[in-house]
């Protein structure tokens, strides 16, 4: 098939090119026709600017005089007619031929892949390709980025940066260790250590070597209740035989996670994985957990009930299911039940309400940033898009001290670093924001217009 639709567009190319040649040219016009004929309308052309008045007489006498001399000298050069050379035709028919197809054969011979076998869609692995596509797109990235550290060692953001991208392109030996490289300018960043540590595990197609165990056991002391650091050495106790030992931390980490916590999907399977192959009996381990989550939300009475009432009547059945879940919250406050109290008040737009009940989250757990920035958030939700309150920023701070990298804590403090003043700070912060989001995304976008008018201050 592919030949027979080269042959067909290389037959279209070749009639492009040689049906002008096909054509039958009558005899041509010799030059000094043709410039007798161009100062014959000339001659013309000055009687008619005689005839209007636009040219004197002597004037006209003497571009007549010239034009006629010039007619002269023609006259007495010979007169051809050369017609176009049927002979010298067929030669460049069969020149375009021969050589086209010729040059184009010996091109793809040379260039093509005319042995490689045909690879119909369904037996291509699309992700794979598309994912090797993606890894050349980064390359330009990864030598950007190795020039500027050579030149900048110093740049924390950069080390990490290089590290999640070598991540992203699956060459994870050499992320591990520029992960490393990045805890010599930061060597209490228990992250850096866990990067290092995944990469490591991953390089070893799914194996906790002694590299990556060394890198979990640094996190985990850094960062004792660090839940992936005890997820990945208890893997390593039952790599190396210890499955009891391995599910016994499993369990402990899982009894002592939130419910919602993104790992618990990952944990439960090899918590009953194990417990399988090891014949433990796990009990009622799930049910509890699954027990222990709040239901703030409606049943299926309740939702049957509410398809029937009035729009008053409904908007009173979910302030009265919102106010239970606060009265609940005022009896025996927990974490997962005021962040819940405070997402409804929000949705409510009852915005200081909602930034209470995040406040009262954070105090049950002092070192989380979600509650931190969803109380930062709700006091910029209550003021409006032309306000920026002292508070949220403030909060926004707090988690910039606990995630470098938050992207909303990053925006609005550089807000508020360039109505102070600081113009090379708030650059900074979201420079950084840039660097995080992915090109084309709205954040990216917003980023680049605000570092834009930032040096278009600096100008003027």
């Amino acid at each position: 098939m592919i030949w027979f639709v080269a042959s067909l567009i290389l037959l279209a190319a070749l009639i492009v090119l040689g049906w002008p040649l096909f054509r039958s040219g009558g005899p041509a016009i010799s030059r000094s026709e043709r410039g007798l004929d161009v100062y014959r309308r000339q001659l013309g052309e000055l009687d008619e600017e005689i005839a209007r008045g636009a040219l004197e007489t002597r004037e006209a006498d003497s571009i007549q005089l010239e034009i006629k001399r010039r007619i002269l000298r023609l006259g007495h050069q010979e007169k051809i007619s050369s017609p176009v050379s049927g002979t010298r035709n067929w030669i460049v028919i069969l020149a375009i031929i021969v050589i086209i197809p010729v040059a184009s054969l010996g091109l793809y011979v040379d260039l093509g892949s005319p042995d490689e076998p045909s690879r119909p869609l369904p037996s291509r692995d699309i992700a794979a390709e598309t994912a090797a596509l993606q890894s050349e797109n980064l390359a330009p990235l990864i030598k950007r980025l190795i020039d500027a550290l050579r030149e900048k060692p110093d740049n924390l953001d950069g080390w990490i940066l290089l590290a999640r991208t070598l991540t992203r392109m699956e060459r994870y030996q050499e992320g591990a260790e520029t992960y490393l490289k990045a805890t010599v300018l930061a060597p209490e960043a228990t992250d850096l250590y866990m990067g290092a540590g995944e990469n490591y595990y991953f390089a070893a197609d799914g194996t906790v070597t002694p590299d990556a165990e060394k890198a979990f056991e640094k996190a985990l002391a850094l960062s004792p209740k660090d839940p992936g650091a005890r997820y990945y050495l208890a893997l390593r106790d039952a790599q190396k035989g210890d499955e009891p030992g391995a599910l016994k931390q499993w369990i402990a980490l899982y009894e002592g996670s939130p419910a919602d916590a993104p790992y618990m999907p990952v944990l439960t399977r090899r918590i009953k994985e194990t417990a399988a192959k090891t014949g433990s009996d796990l009990g009622d381990l799930f049910e509890k957990k699954m027990a222990a989550i709040p239901r703030s939300g409606p049943n299926g009475e309740d939702i049957a009930a509410a398809a029937n009432m009035s729009a008053d009547d409904r908007q009173a059945m979910i302030g009265s299911m919102v106010q239970r879940l606060s009265d609940r919250m005022a009896e025996t406050p927990d974490y997962d039940g005021l962040m819940r109290l405070g997402q409804v008040y929000g949705t409510l737009a009852q915005y200081d309400k909602s930034a209470e009940a995040y406040a009262r989250a954070s105090a049950l757990r002092p070192d989380d940033k979600l509650a931190l920035a969803a109380e930062a958030g709700a006091y910029i939700q209550g003021a409006g898009k032309d306000s920026l309150p002292s508070t949220a920023v403030d909060l926004y701070r707090k988690v910039l001290a606990l995630d470098p990298d938050h992207p909303q804590a990053l925006w609005y403090v550089g807000f508020a670093e360039a109505a102070a003043g600081n113009d090379s700070e708030a650059a900074r912060l979201w420079t950084r924001l840039q660097q995080l989001t992915p090109d084309g995304s709205p954040v990216h976008d917003a980023a680049v217009r605000a570092i834009k008018d930032l040096s278009a201050k600096g100008k003027n």
